[in-house]
Formats: C-alpha cells, sequence, structure tokens
C-alpha cells in the first residue's frame, strides 16, 4: 500500500505550480530548480524523480508556461535555464484560485469523514 493515494502518494501532481512559483522568483537550472523543490516546504517533493522532473519541463515548455535556453557561459558543461513566461505567470495565477478551491473542498471531504468515523 506504499504508493496508495490514500497516503499522499499523488501529490506530486501540484508539482506544475511549485515549478511555476519557484521560477517566479530567478530562472533556474533543472538541477537547482530539482533541490528547491526538495529543500522547499510547500509539499513534499523529496521523492521528485529527477527524470520526470525533466520530462515535466518539456511539458511545461511546450505549453508555453516557461522557456529554456542553454547557458554557453561553461563550455565544459552547460546547462540549460529555465525561465517562466507570461503565459506561465498566468496559468499560476490560475493555480492559486484552483487550490484554494481544492483546499476548501478537501476540507469539507475530510470533516464529512471523520465525522463518518466518529459515529
Amino acid at each position: 500500500m506504499s504508493r496508495c493515494a490514500c497516503l499522499g502518494s499523488f501529490l506530486e501532481r501540484f508539482i506544475q505550480p511549485a515549478i511555476l512559483l519557484l521560477l517566479t522568483r530567478e530562472p533556474l537550472y533543472g538541477f537547482s530548480l530539482h533541490k528547491k523543490l526538495i529543500d522547499c516546504d510547500y509539499m513534499d517533493y523529496t521523492g521528485i524523480d529527477p527524470t520526470g522532473l525533466y520530462r515535466m519541463l518539456k511539458k511545461m515548455e511546450e505549453a508555453g508556461l516557461l522557456i529554456s535556453e542553454w547557458d554557453l557561459k561553461n563550455a565544459a558543461r552547460t546547462k540549460r535555464i529555465y525561465r517562466i513566461t507570461e503565459e506561465g505567470r498566468h496559468c499560476l495565477a490560475n493555480w492559486g484560485q484552483t487550490l484554494q478551491n481544492y483546499k476548501k473542498s478537501v476540507e469539507r471531504l475530510a470533516d464529512a469523514v471523520n465525522d463518518s468515523i466518529a459515529d
């Protein structure tokens, strides 16, 4: 039961707003973004797979939410740096409202579940 939804194992889908939020603060390399997600206190992203993160970044770039470019300052070690776009900022604002709505719904559902257990 280690990946059961009842243990919150599927909450990583909320990684998109966290990525967008982090990119509003500064452009980041993929590795730096991964580290900041793990270190952040928004949600528990400690189990995030780096390969999955890069797939998510690619999908988000294809959707126009962010852009990336190669940082060629160090020719021996080029890195891709990610930046949020205006579309990404609009998406993040939508996420803010969506998460508030989820929060209210989850609180109502949690109350109903707890009430049923108490009976």
